[in-house]
């Protein structure tokens, strides 16, 4: 049997490998996260689009709708435009507490999608792949 001798080569060898392969998953984990969070940035942008729809529909429908009560579309807006009036000052009295509301949601949520653990099953089978490869390579 051959003995193998130390070498301060290939100890640095493996050692620039080593971080290498350490930098390549901080880059593929960096990645996953930011992406998971980019597509719950997209999604959360389009719910609140599509809900800003369907307020204006219904305010639209509540305004024809006590319209046709008041005889009077006019009325009818002009009561609908109250409404969401009363709606804005509950919003502006209550304001500090439900900024803390949206606040510990939106950190709740980016707080699980950072550290979401299906990203991490995906990373670390790339990363078992390529130190396979890098084994099968120098072996």
């Amino acid at each position: 049997m051959e003995e193998e001798k130390f070498s301060f080569s290939g100890t640095f060898q493996k050692g620039k490998e080593y971080v290498d392969t350490q930098i390549k998953l901080l880059k593929l984990r960096a990645l996953a996260k930011g992406s998971r969070i980019a597509g719950s940035l997209v999604l959360d942008v389009s719910k609140v689009v599509l809900t800003l729809f369907i307020i204006f529909f219904c305010s639209l429908a509540l305004g024809f709708f006590l319209g046709e009560l008041l005889h009077s579309n006019a009325l009818g807006f002009l009561l609908t435009g109250v409404i969401f009036f009363v709606i804005l000052l509950l919003i502006r009295a209550f304001e500090p507490k439900l900024e803390a509301i949206f606040m510990n949601l939106t950190i709740k949520k980016l707080a699980n999608k950072w550290d979401g653990d299906e990203d991490d099953d995906v990373i670390e089978e790339k990363v078992k792949t390529t130190i396979d490869e890098e084994f099968a390579k120098n072996k």
